[in-house]
């Protein structure tokens, strides 16, 4: 059948490109269109290239017939948009053909791979490898992509936490189908590119990151060899009043253990018990949340605090032993309880705890098996770990494995914005989500992530039943609620989902003018992802 806005002569020229299999149109899309926003697209069709050549003849033949396209890496942002773009009317890209791990230098810690390499693709890789290194992993799960992450200024707890700070170098084919490569590169130096991101004269490749100026399609990044030693730190406090002091310590020990204390997690009790207990559906009004009291009584039987934080140290032993001191003083009358373990002990622990009766034994056994599966996630395993949490107020069966949140009916809008580390900016920001998501009838689940000693990132996933029409119009009104909210008081995204990509926009400033202006000159078609970070120009609309 012929698509109604791909011609006969385009979709013969298309599949003579990446062949009949990889043109999917009509019904052949349909799983490409599930999101957890509970957002809707019309799509010309998806186009699945295999190589950086067949991505620049797609190019071309789009900018010959005006034809936008929108480039995914492995369509899996959850919370985003998944695989939508932006706007409809596009041809999906759907890079996730291009799966080579074309190059791992071991001396120099460097991999370069192509967008379709996930986590889980990594992991298996440096498996076979005689020496190790960490993956730079998130909590969206191993199969995910990592230039994906990278270009959306994704970031873990591992040791190098910024994965956008990690790229080195970079290719992408244009808007006219050329590729870019960076001046050191084109020189024929790829070696001395790859060691000095900044390479000579303007850095160009930046413009890559969140934009709509090119398709990626190869990356080289930083990697982190496996340290000799790994302990995970976990501490709690026992009220909210210990928070400023805690955002204290934590910046004082990120500046004090440069390089051994990788990222730091600090998550609220409702945030944690959202990974313990199934949601209470039957003690909740319709449009309410957990009651306070609610929270206490199951943050009493899951012996769960105020506030848990997490992160882990690597390093050599003499080093992580004293840095253990340095953390032990540094918390000392701010938690209530602090904790250090090694994943040997834990691997030791799981297959003891497994066989132990009753209800206890049984707690006790999901408790290790929570912490076992963490550690791992901080050793640079990719995991699963974070994934059920999209599922926990849709009333959809969690399945057994293989978790897809936007196929299985999950609602999730992530509200991520960067946060000063300063007690009184925690304050304010808390107080905000804890005032505006009841409003909404969304639990008020707040995670802080430190991406450096001056700045947290904080997670607030909204969470909801997509079956119901009325529930998903009021998170994505607690959304743009805080969003308002936060932009008064300062507390900006560091990343947008597809529906909000111009809520902070402003075409009229310096900034935005200018990226208008070099949309513009390479892109004057608005060929590439029209509407990706950037205002709605002439060539765009």
């Amino acid at each position: 059948m012929q698509h109604p806005r791909l011609s006969a002569d385009l979709q013969a020229q298309l599949v003579a490109v990446v062949g009949a299999e990889h043109l999917l149109l009509d019904e052949q899309i349909h799983g490409y269109l599930a999101d957890t926003l509970g957002s809707r697209r019309q799509l010309l069709g998806v186009v699945r290239p295999a190589s950086t050549e067949q991505v620049q003849t797609v190019v071309r033949l789009a900018g010959d017939h005006g034809l936008p396209l929108y480039p995914i890496s492995s369509g899996r942002n959850w919370g985003y948009g998944s695989a939508l773009p932006v706007t409809d009317g596009c041809l999906l890209v759907d890079l996730s053909r291009m799966k080579r791990i074309l190059h791992l230098d071991p001396d120099l810690a460097l991999l370069t791979v192509e967008p379709g390499v996930t986590q889980g693709d990594l992991w298996r890789h440096l498996q076979q490898q005689p020496r190790r290194f960490l993956v730079p992993v998130t909590g969206a799960g191993p199969d995910c992509s990592l230039i994906g992450n990278a270009l959306e200024r994704g970031y873990g707890i591992t040791p190098v936490a910024d994965h956008c700070a990690a790229i080195q170098s970079l290719e992408a084919v244009l808007p006219d189908g050329t590729l870019y490569r960076g001046a050191l590169a084109t020189l024929g130096h790829d070696e001395i590119e790859g060691c000095f991101k900044w390479g000579i004269g303007p850095h160009l490749d930046g413009l890559f990151n969140q934009s709509n100026l090119g398709i990626v399609t190869r990356m080289t990044f930083q990697l982190v060899p496996e340290p000799q030693s790994m302990l995970a730190l976990y501490f709690w406090l026992d009220d909210d009043q210990k928070l400023a002091a805690a955002v204290q310590a934590i910046q004082q020990l990120l500046h004090r253990l440069p390089g051994l204390l990788g990222g730091v997690n600090l998550m609220n009790s409702r945030r944690l018990l959202s990974m313990m207990e199934p949601y209470p559906h039957e003690q909740i009004a319709p449009d309410g949340i957990m009651s306070d009291a609610l929270v206490q009584q199951l943050a009493r039987r899951n012996r769960v605090s105020a506030w848990m934080g997490f992160g882990a140290l690597y390093g050599e032993k003499p080093l992580l032993r004293a840095a253990r001191k340095v953390i032990a003083r540094q918390l000392k009358g701010v938690a209530s309880r602090t904790l250090f373990l090694a994943p040997s002990t834990i691997h030791r622990l799981l297959p003891w705890t497994q066989r132990l009766p009753g209800a206890p034994g049984r707690h006790l056994a999901g408790l290790v098996e929570t912490l076992d599966r963490s550690l791992r996630v901080v050793a640079g395993e990719p995991s699963e770990i974070a994934l059920p949490l999209a599922y926990w107020r849709s009333r959809q069966p969690l399945p057994a494995g293989d978790y897809h949140p936007a196929r299985d009916g999950c609602g999730l809008i992530w509200y991520a914005p960067l946060v000063p580390m300063r007690p009184e900016a925690v304050a304010r920001y808390r107080e905000m989500v804890e005032r505006i998501c009841p409003e909404h009838g969304i639990e008020p689940l707040i995670t802080f992530t430190s991406i450096s000693p001056r700045c947290f990132d904080s997670t607030v996933p909204i969470l909801f039943d997509r079956s119901d029409a009325v529930a998903t119009a009021r998170a994505r009104a607690c959304y743009d609620a805080l969003l308002a909210a936060g932009r008064q008081q300062g507390f900006f995204p560091y990343r947008l989902h597809v529906d909000a990509m111009s809520a902070l926009i402003d075409a009229d400033t310096p900034h935005w003018r200018m990226a208008l202006k070099i949309k513009q000159a390479l892109d004057p078609q608005g060929i590439i992802a029209p509407g990706r970070y950037a205002p709605l120009g002439e060539s765009d609309s």
